[in-house]
């Protein structure tokens, strides 16, 4: 161990004789090896975080917390209304919502109590839909980016049909802008048989190109 109080012979005759040897034979060395050192745990450290560091957005609250079995939803309440919703020109029937604030926007003027008042300033009619359905509400995390927060919520909507197969479930998830006030919504809605719609993430101005509230005939 007498590296750690002199500097070893090797090192000191390869250092240019003069000044430089005097430091690295003296006090020198001690500087030497707390760069050396250093430089050890920042290597290590950039290891264990590439190895264990997490993927991906974080989210808040234990692993799953968000996650959602679709398949143990129970059907929607027969129909009472006159409008039906369409995804694309599907008719489903509404089992989700989530909502979440956007970026610094107050989780106040989230109003989830009055949700249908907000879905109804979203698309007209939707409001209704919303209120005829019945579907659970679940108010997640604030979001930073409406792609961010569409990978999320499609992630976590979980349906008993594998990766690329047909699906009655329809996922929709992006960004809402209400004049200055923004959120993001992603909702889970049913239809009668499985489609090729699946999963959609879409911005501010696509909800009315995406959903459709019509008056059946």
């Amino acid at each position: 161990m007498d590296f750690l109080t002199k500097a070893p012979e090797w090192i000191v005759n390869m250092a240019p004789e003069g000044a430089v040897r005097d430091f690295v034979s003296g006090w020198g060395w001690f500087v030497i090896l707390a760069v050396v050192g250093l430089i050890a745990l920042l290597l290590l450290w950039g290891v264990a975080r590439a190895l264990f560091g997490r993927k991906g957005p974080p989210a808040k609250g234990p692993k799953g917390a968000l996650e959602e079995d679709l398949s143990a939803y129970p059907p929607a309440p027969a129909r009472t209304g006159d409008r039906r919703l369409l995804v694309e020109g599907t008719p489903v029937r509404l089992r989700l919502v989530v909502v979440a604030p956007a970026g610094a926007q107050s989780e106040e003027r989230l109003d989830v109590e009055n949700l249908d008042r907000l879905l109804e300033r979203v698309l007209p009619g939707l409001g209704d839909i919303f209120k005829e359905d019945k579907p659970r509400v679940k108010l997640w995390p604030r979001q930073q980016s409406y792609k961010g927060f569409a990978t999320h919520f499609h992630r976590n909507m979980l349906t008993p049909e594998e990766e690329g197969e047909l699906s009655p479930w329809v996922l929709v998830a992006g960004r809402v802008k209400v004049k200055e006030f923004q959120f993001m919504l992603g909702l889970a809605l049913v239809a009668m048989k499985p489609t090729t719609i699946g999963q959609r993430t879409i911005d501010a101005h696509e909800w009315p190109t995406v959903l459709r509230v019509r008056v059946r005939d």
